[in-house]
């Protein structure tokens, strides 16, 4: 079925087309290994910082992927030949020189150092396993976010969520996928109905990040569903009508004084980790900014922002210096190792926009479209307002092995499209 005709229609186009039989997942090795890796990822272990488990199985796979290689002196996967595959890795590799160049410069402690160092290499290990595992078979990437979703259910269950929150930081994603995924089995309608109710239901339990994605979800889904020549017209006014609806669900006076303070703390990390690359735009400041005034800056900042709003519950801006890891992704790289320690992320960004675009503009309908949105969103998101420290990284690797997914299905389709 075209996407022409799925325009409003409640019945999915059919799924992209497998010409091979592919066995059952669960004779798959590579199935199990990604799902051992999803579903140990919210588990940790204080080695050098904190360390998903799952990184474990995905330490496995690449060295797995190392023997392979060296024996057959080929890839074991097609995604790992991929073109973006090499550049994600020569972008990692700057990323990581510039890091140990910033250290050196301002001479970082050695815990910082193992810490901010580890970090770039396990990045780039989980990268490289994640897209071995969805090129060895694209059924894959769901095994690795319904493991991601269950382990978060499960780590919330067994050890506790953090601050006591059972919906953001422990059910509360994996019941929005979920949602999703059972309204998109309706269709294009069913799909946007679940997203906004999900969305609804994400701020009324104050999870505003999440339910702000899922309402950007239903609007994508919605623009998917018309014919492909009114898309590209019809997406400012509907993209601005979504955020229109997300001011007006996540109005200030609704939020309590915990949102406040999540605020607060946000911009005073990120008007820090700014401020920071202004300063050393090159060179950046060194992992974990041992040797540097980024920390009581972020202090400060967040001290004069805390008395504006009226909100209390902080640390004095003259306390002494403890962990911090700032809340964006591209911006605590910028500001770590400079220009060049952002390259990655700087590439995870072009990527992510593309794979959006793509995503909406161009790729058909799949019961899993709305599923694939969601995760791009999501790591948009934790680009712009999250850490790449712990689990960040294997969700980083999750949106990664999307991407070259996304890049071998097209690459597939207009061959299809031009041998038609």
């Amino acid at each position: 079925m075209s996407s022409r005709t799925f325009a409003f229609s409640a019945v999915p186009e059919a799924e992209a087309p497998e010409a091979e039989a592919r066995p059952a997942l669960l004779f798959q090795p590579s199935a199990w290994a990604t799902f051992a890796a999803g579903v140990l990822t919210p588990f940790t272990l204080n080695f050098v910082g904190e360390m998903p488990v799952g990184e474990l199985v995905l330490c496995a796979v690449t060295v797995w992927i190392a023997i392979c290689w060296l024996v057959g002196r080929s890839w074991p996967s097609p995604l790992l030949a991929d073109g973006l595959t090499r550049g994600f890795l020569l972008a990692q590799f700057v990323a990581f020189c510039a890091y140990v160049v910033a250290d050196l410069y301002w001479h970082s402690s050695l815990h910082d150092i193992e810490r901010g160092w580890s970090r770039m290499a396990f990045l780039a290990i989980d990268f490289v396993a994640v897209a071995h595992l969805f090129g060895r078979d694209r059924r894959n990437f769901p095994v690795l976010l319904a493991g991601l979703c269950l382990g978060d259910v499960a780590s919330a269950y067994l050890n506790g969520p953090m601050f006591g929150d059972y919906w953001k930081f422990g059910y509360g994603i994996t019941l929005s996928y979920l949602g999703v995924l059972l309204g998109s089995c309706l269709g294009g309608w069913g799909a946007v109905l679940a997203a906004v109710g999900m969305g609804l239901a994400n701020f009324a339990m104050d999870f505003r990040s999440f339910g702000g994605l899922c309402l950007a979800l239903a609007t994508l889904t919605f623009l998917q569903m018309l014919p492909r020549k009114l898309r590209l017209w019809t997406a400012p006014l509907a993209l601005a009508a979504a955020t229109v609806g997300v001011v007006v669900v996540a109005q200030p006076e609704q939020a309590g004084q915990r949102a406040t303070r999540s605020d607060v703390e946000r911009q005073a990390m990120i008007t820090a980790a700014a401020e920071a690359f202004h300063d050393s735009p090159f060179i950046g400041h060194g992992s974990w900014f041992s040797n540097s005034h980024v920390y009581e800056n972020f202090l400060y900042i967040r001290h004069s922002l805390a008395a504006a709003a009226h909100v209390g519950g902080f640390a004095d801006a003259n306390e002494d210096r403890g962990d911090m890891a700032i809340h964006s992704q591209i911006l605590v790289a910028l500001a770590e190792g400079g220009i060049f320690g952002g390259t990655f992320f700087l590439l995870l960004g072009g990527a992510l926009l593309w794979a959006l675009g793509d995503a909406v503009f161009a790729t058909p309908w799949t019961r899993l479209a709305p599923i694939r949105l969601l995760v791009l969103l999501a790591a948009v998101w934790n680009l712009l307002f999250s850490p790449f420290s712990g689990a960040h990284r294997v969700y980083i690797a999750l949106a990664c092995g999307l991407i070259l997914l996304q890049r071998e299905e097209r690459r597939r389709r207009l061959r299809e499209e031009e041998g038609g």
